[in-house]
């Protein structure tokens, strides 16, 4: 344990992941599968660290359009019920006998309003109509130009879509053994220079039997390669100077091994960098197996990519010096 000590303690700035180093038990996996952060933030406030332009921005399709058809439907039946309340006989054009179909008609002028279409069907007469229509022609131009900036946003945004096998493998690797995840691209988007970062975390002890995370920088095989047009196996070789050496699977999960990935790549489509985090815990370590190639040829020589076998492995025989 030492040589992984001494390994930690040679960690240059930069190197570091910003975690925290005290062991606590039941601590749960550090990144979710989606890469955000698996964290609670407490701030004291009343809605917490929420940003309502963050969350628009990040937020899912579904629950976008559900909030922007939401408030449209919402501020158009506020002010239909104003209208109605106000008196239709202050609204020229108003059709309908009864309350409801007044109030539905007062909802369509609403939306007309609203939307600044104005069709001249219904007009406002009264002074206090007129000044509530005036109001909501206001707000519906700002409400618009807020819907069209933050439709925008989503739009612009480069969107980064790496699928990560399900399992971290120890694998045979020339003479020795290799830790080895596989990544591809799950978008038609072109991705370049893409580099990555692999930390290794485990649970260890200090010098006075305290519990301690301990952290190490991966080296990797290749860390960096020019296009990614298919899958990349991402390989530690598992030499003296890696965390994992001699460890078996009992062990490794025994430490609570926890592996980081972050990937950075350049979108041509956006012209932006994007970035990928993700991490492995021990529970999906497969001890003696080898990835399948997710890609083939056809038979008119097309090479196809076929993203539902991502992670895909077979069972292979390991060295014997660290078999389980």
């Amino acid at each position: 344990m030492s040589k992984i000590r001494n390994a930690i303690d040679r960690m240059r700035a930069g190197e570091d992941i910003g975690l925290d180093r005290s062991a606590q038990k039941g601590r749960q996996r550090t990144v979710n599968l989606d890469g955000s952060y698996n964290m609670e933030r407490k701030t004291g406030r009343l809605l917490g660290n929420f940003n309502p332009y963050h969350w628009v921005i990040t937020t899912s399709w579904t629950h976008y359009w559900l909030v922007v058809f939401g408030f449209y439907g919402v501020m158009n039946v506020l002010f239909a019920t104003a209208y109605y309340f106000i008196g239709v006989d202050q609204l020229n054009g108003m059709q309908g006998n009864d309350a409801f179909t007044q109030w539905l008609y007062c909802f369509f002028f609403s939306a007309q309003s609203f939307t600044t279409v104005g069709y001249g069907g219904i007009h406002p007469v009264g002074k206090l109509a007129n000044f509530v229509a005036t109001f909501e022609a206001f707000t519906g131009l700002m409400t618009f130009a807020l819907a069209t900036g933050t439709l925008y946003g989503r739009f612009s945004k480069p969107v980064s879509r790496i699928k990560y096998s399900d399992k971290i493998l120890i694998a045979p690797y020339k003479d020795i053994t290799g830790m080895q995840f596989m990544v591809a691209n799950e978008l038609e988007t072109t991705l370049m220079e893409m580099e990555t970062r692999v930390n290794l975390s485990w649970m260890d002890e200090d010098e006075k039997g305290i519990p301690v995370r301990r952290f190490q920088l991966g080296k990797l095989e290749f860390d960096k390669i020019a296009m990614f047009p298919t899958s990349w196996v991402i390989n530690h070789p598992i030499d003296e100077e890696s965390a994992l050496f001699g460890k078996s699977l009992d062990e490794i999960k025994k430490m609570d091994f926890e592996v980081f990935v972050l990937l950075k790549g350049f979108d041509d489509v956006f012209s932006q960098t994007i970035y990928s985090r993700h991490s492995f815990i021990a529970e999906q370590f497969i001890y003696g197996a080898k990835f399948r190639r997710p890609f083939s040829i056809n038979d008119k020589g097309k090479m196809v990519m076929d993203l539902t076998t991502v992670g895909d492995y077979d069972l292979v025989p390991l060295h014997k010096q660290i078999e389980v």
